[in-house]
């Protein structure tokens, strides 16, 4: 960045330079010096000229005491006052004053340096922070839709468990309203059961007791028949009542005695 120079630099090397042109400031000039020095002519410089002017204006300040390079002496400007002047420095006077200002500017430099150093510390602090808020902040976004994520499974998982169980809950109820259908019905079967049973047993006493008449009637003997009648025509009772009586009684342990009694009679063939 250019730095402007105050107007007494600026005229000091408009001087040298003229005087250089008429061939006063000898052969130490060097072309980039010359350049610099047109550029104090035009009102600026740089940062490069201005740390070097410090450093030379005190290395040079011996060459003023020539006797050739004091204003006034008939050999000025000699080519050390021409030097001085191209650098921009006062020949008369306050002979430092290039110097004093090019220090100057210098520390001014050196302090927005520094101040640009923390200012650009603190921006890359600033900025570390950011990128560390920033990657905190991508980081919480990923952990909450991990979580969110998560959370939606486990409500998707309680929802099938919870179908699952209601489904399970339902057949288990189908299966109890089965049951207990299964159970009354068994019941109802039982009570068919007992019903029959009894009437069968009723029907049974019946069947004995009319057996027991029929016999009585036809004077049929229940005992069974020793060998030696075996065989023979009962004479209590024909045949033909043995075999009526014995038809007319129900499956029962009575109806085997009167078929064992009777064998003969029951099983002889007509």
């Amino acid at each position: 960045m250019p730095i402007d120079v105050p107007g007494w630099l600026k005229d000091n090397a408009q001087r040298g330079l003229d005087y250089n042109r008429e061939g006063k400031g000898g052969e130490g000039l060097t072309d980039k010096t010359l350049d610099e020095a047109r550029e104090f002519a035009r009102g600026y410089t740089t940062e490069s000229k201005v740390r070097r002017m410090p450093a030379w204006f005190a290395r040079h300040r011996p060459d003023l005491e020539a006797p050739a390079n004091k204003p006034g002496n008939e050999d000025f400007p000699g080519a050390g006052a021409v030097a001085w002047l191209i650098w921009g420095g006062s020949v008369s006077g306050d002979v430092m004053d290039a110097a004093d200002w090019a220090q100057r500017q210098v520390e001014r430099l050196d302090r927005e340096a520094q101040a640009f150093d923390r200012e650009r510390k603190v921006m890359d602090s600033i900025e570390a922070q950011l990128i560390k808020a920033q990657a905190d902040l991508s980081a919480s976004v990923a952990e909450r839709c991990d979580l969110q994520a998560n959370f939606e499974k486990l409500v998707a998982d309680s929802d099938t468990a919870l179908a699952a169980a209601k489904a399970e809950a339902e057949a288990n109820a189908a299966a109890l309203t089965e049951a207990k259908a299964a159970l009354a019905a068994l019941e109802s079967d039982k009570a068919e059961l007992l019903k029959q049973i009894e009437a069968a047993m009723q029907g049974q006493v019946s069947a004995s007791k009319e057996a027991a008449k029929i016999a009585a009637s036809v004077g049929c003997k229940p005992a069974a028949l020793s060998p030696a009648d075996e065989g023979k025509p009962d004479t209590q009772a024909s045949a033909e009542d043995i075999r009526k009586a014995f038809l007319a009684m129900k499956p029962s342990p009575e109806k085997s005695a009167f078929f064992a009694a009777h064998r003969a009679i029951l099983t002889a063939t007509r």
